[in-house]
């Protein structure tokens, strides 16, 4: 069956009888525990409702390569809702809780922890009809595991990837496996967005077979059980060709492909689709497991999984706490490799973006960049003024003057940004003439925290911008409110987040589409893995990323009005702009 998902799904009405409705009843999570076939400990947690209603049957919901199960908890609580038992688990070697490092993933050890979450189901509750959701890279495991254990009674794969190698090929424009089979060293590396060990990874995959679409192939043509596949029409790392070739040779009778419409490879990014998504994973599961039409869909309350995820991230605060000073090192690590992106062309059109946002600075004004980083803002606005002075109507008229503050809390990005500001304004006027070569940029450095409130009397800024770097403080809210603090009355903010789910993958692409320098590439390549190591974290619940929606509100919280939302970056960051009462 080859569906087109849209828009338009039928409303629900009443389930069948046998089938728990979730309406009024609460969701419990236990906290589980159990060992995968090499002895290292795996993390879960087991949603249900609590009701003394026989479960519809038991799902398990997998993380997506580099996700933890709190990602996976919308999917999890719907599926609860609809009468369903479902366990959740970090996978091992990889991201959470679990044992291991995600340095040493591989698609052998996520198959191999997907079997024992089963073996575990099985010991602890007996026989249960059970079946699996999963997405991309972690999909690919699913099929694999399908295929070894007949008791997965339904398999859910969410933009699948079905070819590996391709996938990679794509992503990176290089064929590491060719390197591999040639003997090659690849050394740690970045693999779709994370820092792995290559050769571990690669030879893993060549030589347990999932390697390229063939190996896929063959895989599914062992799975006799009702198989689901959602495919991204528009998914630039997958073909969508090749997923219906894979669909096609699904040796299940009970098959259903849903081509998910104007989407990429993350559905998140559109919560709309998101939910249509669960809808259909929900009446899938309700079909296939417990026997009958999903005449009826319970959707859990935003309160809901708002509390759940919030005690969850609070929990992986704790889990993961880190101090002051090595959040500090982390920066420095990470800003030594942050130079490059002033070339990406995302990234400069998300800082003029910024830059008209605040208006061209005049007069006298006072510009803060707080987290300034290398200062790349501050060089966007220098360029702009400098070139500005070669404009004929200058030659003649009083300069604009204006002051640029930046402020960061690693001291060795601050002098960098320093250098760099200051060599540019030398070699830029060194060109013009005597009459221009008065300094028409004031800029200053200053280490601070901004989760330590900062030197600056009240009112002192005309204009704000705060970068990429509310995600990352300890408390955003009161920082928020004392950048306010220090911005004048009718003054201008800019505050940016990556949204949640960003994939920079997609700012990789588009950059390696316009140029042909293996250095460059090799450049952003650094990039996306400095993106990877920030996503390690974001899952850990040491950042948050934040929606238009919730930049919005933080600024109205603090005293900020007319506000408007935009996005940009590679549509992968949110932007929120307003003015003090």
């Amino acid at each position: 069956m080859n569906k087109q998902l849209t828009s338009k799904i039928t409303t629900p009405s009443p389930l069948q009888p046998g089938v728990s409705r979730g309406d009024a009843v609460e969701i419990s999570t236990e906290l589980v525990t159990f060992e995968n076939q090499h002895g290292l400990r795996l993390v879960g947690f087991h949603d249900y409702l609590l009701t003394d209603s026989p479960p519809a049957g038991w799902m398990l919901v997998l993380p997506g390569y580099g996700e933890t199960k709190t990602d996976v908890l919308a999917e999890a609580y719907t599926l609860a809702k609809n009468g369903f038992h479902t366990l959740r688990f970090d996978f091992s070697d990889h991201d959470g809780e679990s044992d291991g490092d995600i340095l040493n993933t591989s698609l052998t050890g996520l198959t191999s922890d997907i079997l024992s979450a089963t073996n575990y189901l099985f010991d602890r509750f007996g026989p249960v009809k059970l079946g699996a959701v999963a997405r991309s890279l972690a999909s690919r495991a699913l099929i694999r595991a399908a295929r070894e254990d007949h008791r997965l009674q339904l398999v859910i794969n969410l933009v699948s990837i079905v070819d590996v190698r391709k996938t990679l090929c794509a992503i990176y424009r290089e064929d590491h496996f060719a390197r591999l089979h040639s003997g090659y060293r690849n050394g740690v590396m970045d693999v779709l967005g994370f820092q792995v060990d290559a050769d571990n990874f690669l030879r893993s995959a060549s030589e347990d077979n999932f390697e390229n679409l063939n190996n896929t192939v063959d895989d599914v043509r062992h799975l006799c059980v009702p198989t689901i596949f959602f495919a991204a029409e528009q998914d630039v790392w997958v073909e969508l060709n090749d997923v219906r070739h894979v669909f096609n040779e699904v040796a299940a009778t009970d098959k259903e492909l849903y081509i998910l419409q104007g989407v990429m490879h993350t559905i998140n990014e559109n919560p709309q689709l998101a939910q249509k998504v669960l809808r259909q994973i929900t009446a899938c599961a309700i079909k296939y497991l417990a026997n009958c039409e999903a005449n009826a869909f319970v959707k859990p309350q935003p309160r809901e999984i708002g509390f759940r995820i919030k005690k969850e991230k609070e929990r992986n605060k704790l889990v993961h706490s880190v101090s002051k000073q090595e959040e500090r090192e982390f920066w420095k690590t990470y800003l030594d490799k942050y130079s490059f992106v002033i070339n990406v062309h995302d990234y400069w059109n998300l800082l003029d973006l910024i830059y008209r946002l605040l208006g061209e600075p005049k007069g006298n004004e006072k510009l803060l960049d707080a987290g300034c980083g290398l200062g790349n803002f501050g060089i966007f606005v220098l360029l702009k003024a400098l070139y500005n002075l070669r404009h004929p109507r200058l030659l003649n008229s009083p300069k604009p003057v204006y002051n640029y503050v930046g402020l960061d809390f690693v001291r060795e990005g601050i002098d960098e940004a320093s250098a760099s500001h200051l060599s540019i304004e030398e070699k830029f006027l060194k060109n013009l003439p005597v009459t221009l070569k008065q300094r028409s940029f004031s800029a200053v450095f200053c280490v601070s925290d901004l989760d330590q409130g900062m030197p600056f009397k009240d009112g002192t800024f005309d204009k704000i911008c705060s970068n990429l770097v509310v995600s990352y403080l300890q408390n955003p809210t009161i920082a928020l409110r004392e950048l306010v603090r220090v911005l004048k009355p009718k003054g201008r903010i800019v505050l940016t987040s990556l949204k949640p789910f960003a994939d920079l993958s997609e700012v990789y692409r588009n950059f390696v589409q316009v140029t042909a320098s293996k250095e460059a590439i090799s450049e952003a390549q650094k990039l996306l893995s400095n993106a990877g190591r920030i996503k390690l974290k974001e899952a850990k619940g040491i950042y948050e990323f934040f929606s238009e929606e919730s930049l919005s509100d933080m600024l109205k919280d603090a005293g900020i009005r007319d506000v408007e939302t935009f996005r940009s970056f590679g549509n992968q960051a949110n932007l929120a702009v307003g003015t003090k009462m």
